[in-house]
């Protein structure tokens, strides 16, 4: 499974707007239709939507990572990215409106030009990673699936499973759907899911077994994410990354225990 080199969020919300404004539809609605392959008002369609809005707050996020001249620069142009997105005064089912005289192309440009800053700023951060395999990473998502599952109510609550489950599937999703939202998508995702389990790990009441299958999945997961954001040269570069951060978490966890 792989992704686009062109792995910034700007770059996957160009291409979407691009393909809705050269759409050959009538409206606004079906032009989108057609870029996101779900049919208009349905569930699928809003969950591509929603995730198309989550492009655009990516973008916005780094662009505020920019040096100032560069982010006050590029930021007059957020507003029309988001009317592009959103076309909040406009009946999307109007035949009168056509999408290539809704989405401005020199908006397009200038979202086109801040992606490639952002790569170039952030290359190798879950904002712009590097890697193009993300087998790994949904391999991993789907042994933390069999984890959760193995695992009690006594061990963990049933509502925290439930959403660590959720999360997860949804990442796996996002991983399915790489090539129309993007790498970048995938390893922000992947790094609220690491986030997560850190934050679980101080509320479980595991096994020995169990709490050694969880470390060893967190450090295996901290791993893939690494190996796809920073394409590291070796497993071992990445190990070192992944275990080196599960020491530092079960560090901080067991000081706040203390306190």
């Amino acid at each position: 499974m792989v992704t686009s080199t062109e792995n910034t969020a700007a770059h996957n919300l160009h291409t979407i707007l691009s393909q809705v404004r050269d759409s050959g539809g009538r409206t606004y609605a079906a032009a989108w239709a057609e870029a996101l392959d779900a049919p208009w008002e349905s569930l699928e369609f809003s969950r591509r939507h929603s995730e198309v809005t989550n492009l655009l707050l990516l973008t916005m996020r780094q662009i505020g990572a920019m040096p100032d001249r560069a982010r006050s620069r590029t930021e007059r142009y957020i507003p029309g990215w988001w009317a592009a997105v959103m076309q909040p005064l406009t009946n999307w089912q109007d035949n009168g409106r056509p999408p290539a005289t809704l989405i401005n192309q020199d908006r397009l440009d200038h979202l086109e030009a801040a992606a490639e800053l952002i790569s170039a700023r952030l290359g190798g951060t879950d904002a712009a990673p590097r890697g193009g395999d993300l087998s790994q990473l949904s391999g991993q998502c789907r042994e933390w699936l069999e984890i959760l599952g193995s695992l009690d109510d006594v061990e963990i609550t049933p509502a925290l499973r439930a959403q660590l489950i959720s999360q997860i599937q949804h990442l796996i999703w996002l991983i399915d759907h790489a090539d129309l939202f993007g790498g970048a998508r995938v390893a922000q995702e992947a790094s609220s899911v690491i986030g997560s389990l850190a934050q679980a790990s101080s509320t479980l009441t595991t096994q020995p077994e169990n709490t050694s299958r969880w470390k060893k999945g967190f450090v295996a997961f901290v791993t893939a994410c690494a190996i796809f954001n920073q394409a590291a040269t070796t497993v071992q570069d990445s190990l070192e990354v992944g275990t080196g951060l599960v020491k530092e978490i079960a560090s901080t966890v067991e000081e706040i225990r203390g306190e």
